[in-house]
C-alpha cells in the first residue's frame, strides 16, 4: 500500500503538518507499505533520507494539472493518477497534511486489497447539508448528471482528508477527473468540487466506508495543532533527536487529547469566510 501526501507552495506550516503526519504513519504502517510525498520542495524532506520516496513536481506541472478550467484542487486528482500509473498493483491511501494516524491500519489495508474504497467521513447528503456553499452547490447540480451519474437527494458528500483507493479500482481516478471537469465546465461553485468528485466516483466502484476511527483530521482546529506540531518539531531538531527518538516521542503522546474541531464565534466565522473568499483563487493554504 502506498501512503501518499501532496504538499507545495511556500507555507512552511503545511510542510510541518505533513512531517508530523508521516511520523505517525511510521508507527502504524506495515513493513511493505511505502510512504510517498509529492512536492515542489524536495529539499525540505531530506531528513527522512531513504525512509520515504519523494517525487518532485514544479510550478509548470502544477499549472498543467490545474487543467483548462484552472481549478486548483484538480492537482490532487492528477497527483493520485501519477501514483496509480507508477504503482498499478498497489492500493493508495492518500492523506491531507492536517491528519494523524492513531490506530492500527492492518484491517484497512486488507480491505483495500480486497476491493474496498474509503474516505475520511461521510458528511451527509448534499441535499440537506447546512452551509451556504453546500446549499448553493446542491441547487446548482441537483437532478443533473455528471459523467453519466445522476446527482439526487441521496448523493453524499464525503470528507477528502483521507482517500483510500483499492488497487482493484484505480481506474476510478479517471471518473473522478471527468466529474471534476464537467462540474467546472458547468460553473458549479468551486470550493468543494474535488471532494465531491471523489465522493461520487469512489462510491460507484464500492460503497464507501469511513476511516475516522483510524485517522484524525484536525481541519477544524488547525491553529492549535500548528502550534503543537511546531513546538514538537523545534524540540526534535534543536535537540538533534534521531528518527527513532522522534517516533518514540510521538508514541508517548496521546494525540486524541487535542480537539480536531473547535466552535468559533459568529465574528470568527465571518472573518474566516471573508479570508477564504478573498484568497480562494490565490493560495491553496487559505482554502483548506
Amino acid at each position: 500500500m502506498n501512503i501518499v501526501y501532496l504538499v507545495f507552495g511556500d507555507n512552511l506550516e503545511n510542510y510541518q503538518q505533513v512531517y508530523f503526519s508521516i511520523y505517525t504513519a511510521f508507527i502504524h504502517k506495515g513493513d511493505q507499505d511505502k510512504i510517498i510525498v509529492i512536492t515542489e520542495n524536495v529539499s525540505l524532506f531530506q531528513s527522512f533520507e531513504d525512509k520515504i520516496e519523494v517525487i518532485s513536481i514544479d510550478r509548470k506541472i502544477i499549472e498543467e494539472w490545474e487543467g483548462t478550467h484552472k481549478f486548483f484542487w484538480r492537482v490532487k486528482i492528477k497527483a493520485l493518477e501519477l501514483i496509480a500509473q507508477k504503482y498499478p498493483s498497489d492500493p493508495i491511501l492518500y492523506l491531507d497534511g492536517d491528519t494523524f494516524f492513531f490506530q492500527n491500519i492492518d484491517a484497512l489495508r486488507r480491505s483495500l486489497f480486497q476491493g474496498q474504497n474509503y474516505m475520511h467521513i461521510n458528511e451527509g447528503k448534499l441535499s440537506v447539508l447546512p452551509t451556504k456553499t453546500e446549499k448553493l452547490m446542491w441547487n446548482q447540480i441537483k437532478n443533473k448528471s455528471y459523467a453519466g451519474i445522476e446527482i439526487d437527494k441521496n448523493t453524499c458528500m464525503w470528507n477528502a482528508g483521507l482517500i483510500g483507493i483499492s488497487n482493484k479500482h484505480l481506474e476510478c481516478l479517471k471518473l473522478t477527473l471527468n466529474i471534476n471537469d464537467t462540474l467546472c465546465a458547468d460553473k458549479v461553485t468551486r470550493r468543494l468540487i474535488e471532494q465531491f468528485s471523489f465522493s461520487v466516483s469512489l462510491n460507484e466502484y464500492s460503497k464507501l466506508l469511513p476511516a475516522e476511527d483510524l485517522v484524525g483530521h484536525y481541519w477544524g482546529n488547525k491553529e492549535q495543532w500548528n502550534l503543537i506540531i511546531s513546538d514538537f518539531l523545534k524540540e526534535c531538531f534543536m535537540k538533534d533527536y534521531s528518527f527513532e527518538q522522534i517516533i518514540s516521542k510521538i508514541q508517548e503522546m496521546d494525540l486524541r487529547q487535542y480537539p480536531i474541531w473547535v466552535r468559533r464565534s459568529n465574528t470568527q466565522k465571518r472573518l474566516k469566510n471573508f479570508i477564504d473568499s478573498f484568497y480562494k483563487d490565490l493560495k491553496p493554504e487559505y482554502v483548506k
